[in-house]
């Protein structure tokens, strides 16, 4: 039977780029979207008509924590079970710290992190049962060298999903590998209006990340070959210049 792969914000950016890598390796996938309906269910047609797979559309805005519940147990039923599970969804709000809400501060964690371990947390025991389970996380390289004031919310989400990786390696030892991988300046729309310059001055490789670079990490960790690694958060930053 194929393997399930459940992908959180995979309409656009790396999500669409994961999801189609996954479909590429003959996974049955699960697409979800917050508000653009028309992408995800136009991706899940191209998916299935290019690679043979089942790729099933679920409309989840996580910004509300029932609805992460509730994708999971959809997701099950509708899939029939989630093999892999790739918290990708999130959100990236810049304003000035003085400017910066309560309300803001609560939606972007709750994206970025309450929906990632309710995800997991329903999730992650179904995979133990079944003796087989990938959790991967999309973190990113702000959680560590995050220095913008303006990303401080998005910076401190990012940071504490770290630490849920490992929280959750343990949790669900010795059955699920559970990982994190985090992006640096990466082609994709939170990156529009970004200069060229920027990566070009502060990477080694000198250019942004492309999406679908981020997504064969990920589809790599999902992978048997990367059974030992566990509880790992992995740069995929392109050599960021620390000094």
């Amino acid at each position: 039977m194929a393997r399930t792969a459940l992908v959180t914000g995979s309409d656009r950016g790396i999500g669409k780029a994961t999801v189609t890598a996954f479909a590429k390796k003959g996974y049955n996938v699960g697409i979800t979207y917050a508000h653009h309906k028309d992408k995800a269910e136009a991706l899940a047609a191209d998916l299935a008509d290019r690679f043979g797979v089942k790729a099933v559309v679920f409309q989840a805005d996580l910004s509300d924590p029932s609805n992460a519940i509730t994708l999971a147990h959809e997701a099950e039923g509708r899939l029939g079970q989630v093999d892999v599970l790739v918290n990708n969804a999130g959100v990236a709000p810049y304003n000035e710290v003085k400017d910066m809400s309560v309300d803001s501060w609560e939606t972007t964690l709750r994206v970025n992190l309450i929906a990632p371990f309710l995800l997991s947390q329903q999730l992650g025991p179904k995979m133990v049962e079944r003796g087989y389970g990938k959790i991967i996380s999309t973190s990113s390289f702000d959680a560590t060298y995050g220095a913008n004031p303006q990303s401080a919310e998005y910076d401190a989400s990012k940071a504490a999903l770290i630490n849920l990786t490992r929280n959750l390696a343990q949790a669900f030892a010795p059955v699920v590998n559970v990982n994190a991988v985090a992006p640096g300046f990466t082609k994709t729309d939170m990156a529009e209006g970004m200069s060229e310059e920027l990566p070009k001055a502060k990477t080694m490789k000198a250019r942004f990340g492309k999406p679908e670079e981020i997504a064969a990490l990920i589809a790599f960790l999902a992978s048997d070959d990367a059974e030992f690694i566990d509880a790992q958060t992995i740069f995929i930053d392109g050599g960021f210049k620390t000094i």
